[in-house]
């Protein structure tokens, strides 16, 4: 794959529209004034999915009330500002989540779910690299009618959250489909035939799904999940004004999609090919611009065990990444029937010009059936 570098002021918006999302502290909304019986009232509507809520603030000509409304008109003017923003990214083709996945990420991103630990997996996960990385990726603009939670390093408060009432923000008709041997359900589905999964590790005794009471759900357990949860960063989602979610850095996201594009099989085989496509296409960006960081995530999931290891290189092998333009940036040797090893470094390096948006990846603790995601 040729890499397309994607330019410099676009990179760097979209680092300083991360930056702005993650510091605005402001809350936002409209500010609207009513009057009854000669007295001014104002009121603030704010938008959450396709919900819309009105609350009171008090009078007008109250000091303290005047204050709250001056706070949330300057943050009404830079959710303008971080909006216009979004849709210069857009116009630039900067991979962004439809508008429908985009109001689900921001009523998950509201119900504060994503900084409890909740991390975004699968295809939407992967539009968010593109900036991330500084260069184009072929396959994430293709659309997905789903959306994958992993739960595995989520920390309840205080609060207990109804994921179905949060999803419905977004669509009032995601209702819970239960299966036989769930207690809570683990997929909501709408009538626009969105789905949401909710993942998680296996844990003691492998037992799956999971309950989350925490969450009024359950979370089906896969197999290399565990890899995914161990480490998150945080991302900005091009929809309105930014969504702040989670995702896996993006090098364990390649090496997971190696991984289960080995276990896919009967109804799931039909993924696979999207599975190494992105994995091809990360590695290949990963190569030019973050090389070490590549290699410590293959070495790591390669010591977990000869299925990890053997997994991980059926999928090189198969993406032809043990020979590339003619150069070998993942050196797969035939070991015996059935088994390959990886090089530890590529054998050429390429001396062009590097340019990438670090973010840095907050660690997160976690706690594997076949894997569908």
């Amino acid at each position: 794959m040729a890499l397309k570098p994607i330019p410099l002021n676009f990179v760097t918006l979209y680092a300083d529209l991360a930056q702005n999302v993650r510091a605005s502290t402001h809350e936002h909304g409209s500010v609207v004034a009513r009057k009854r019986r000669g007295r001014e009232y104002l009121y603030v509507v704010n938008k959450d999915g396709l919900e819309r809520t009105e609350t009171y603030l008090g009078p007008a000509d109250d000091s303290a009330v005047a204050e709250q409304a001056a706070a949330l008109r300057q943050g009404a003017e830079q959710a303008k500002a971080l909006r216009s923003t979004v849709s210069l990214l857009k116009q630039a083709r900067i991979p962004a989540p439809s508008l429908y996945l985009g109001r689900v990420l921001e009523v998950v991103a509201n119900a504060g779910l994503f900084s409890q630990g909740v991390t975004l997996v699968g295809t939407a996960a992967f539009q968010t690299y593109a900036c991330i990385l500084g260069y184009h990726l072929p396959g994430a603009a293709v659309m997905t009618n789903d959306a994958d939670l992993l739960i595995a390093s989520f920390v309840a408060n205080e609060e207990k959250k109804d994921i179905e009432e949060i999803l419905q923000r977004a669509d009032p008709t995601f209702k819970a489909q239960m299966s036989i041997n769930d207690k809570l359900p683990k997929v909501f589905r709408s009538n626009a035939n969105f789905s949401v999964d909710i993942l998680t590790t296996y844990r003691r005794g492998r037992t799956s799904p999971v309950l989350v009471e925490e969450l009024s759900c359950s979370a089906e357990a896969l197999t290399f999940m565990e890899y995914l949860a161990e480490d998150s960063m945080e991302a900005v989602a091009l929809y309105g004004a930014g969504v702040l979610v989670r995702v896996p850095p993006p090098e364990r996201y390649a090496v997971h999609k190696l991984l289960i594009a080995q276990e896919r099989r009967g109804k799931f085989a039909a993924k696979k090919k999207k599975d190494l496509d992105q994995a091809r296409d990360l590695l290949d960006i990963l190569l030019e611009t973050n090389e070490h960081s590549l290699q410590s995530a293959l070495d790591d999931a390669r010591g977990r065990g000869r299925a990890w290891k053997t997994a991980i290189n059926a999928s090189l092998k198969e993406i032809g990444r043990d020979t590339r333009q003619g150069r070998l940036p993942l050196i797969v040797t035939k070991l015996e029937a059935g088994k390959f090893s990886v090089s530890e470094r590529p054998l050429v390096r390429s001396n062009s010009s590097r340019r990438k948006v670090t973010e840095e990846p907050k660690v997160t603790k976690s706690s594997s059936r076949s894997q569908r995601r």
